[in-house]
């Protein structure tokens, strides 16, 4: 594997009294996460943090990414207040992946409590977010999910165009033959 050689040589580095920055980590620390070796990319954070280098807010969304990939969704909610608290909002991707990932695994309550949280953080007027949420929603037939969503929606003040009201009468529509696209 590439990222075995690329480990040595963040080791070499080392050893010679190279520093490595915040790119070398964040090029190793994507890399893990890539192939899901979640555990040697959080040695690396740690490793980071005691050189003085401070995870960047791509490197938390890999890490919540990798996290969703192996289905740890309750590692992926902590990691999501860790970079909260330092002021970084999870990338769009990494939003829906974990709700709908919540969602997933049944863990309904909690899907809705992160995605509740995240509005607090600034995704609340964001029609965009909204829409692709409701998309990954309707994509694994979680239509009743879809329409507290929408109720949501309209208590914070967003306005619901035509293309999302369309979108959710599609997931209604094709929920009985599983055909949402």
């Amino acid at each position: 594997m590439e990222h075995d050689t690329a480990l040595k040589l963040f080791e070499k580095m080392k050893q010679h009294g190279c520093a490595p920055n915040l790119n070398t980590y964040n090029a190793l620390i994507t890399g893990l996460c890539r192939e899901r070796r979640l555990e040697e990319a959080w040695r690396l954070v740690d490793h980071s943090k005691q050189c003085g280098i401070s995870p960047s807010e791509d490197i938390y969304n890999k890490l919540v990414e990798c996290c969703c990939n192996k289905r740890m969704y309750e590692e992926a909610v902590d990691l999501i207040d860790v970079m909260l608290k330092h002021g970084f909002l999870p990338h769009l991707e990494c939003f829906k992946r974990l709700v709908c990932g919540l969602y997933d695994d049944g863990n309904d309550e909690k899907a809705k409590a992160t995605f509740y949280r995240l509005l607090h953080c600034g995704y609340n007027y964001d029609e965009v977010a909204w829409k692709v949420l409701i998309d990954g929603l309707l994509q694994r037939g979680f239509v009743n999910g879809c329409s507290e969503l929408v109720n949501v929606m309209e208590k914070s003040g967003c306005t619901i165009d035509p293309q999302t009201h369309a979108m959710l009468i599609q997931g209604i529509l094709s929920q009985r033959e599983g055909t949402y696209t």
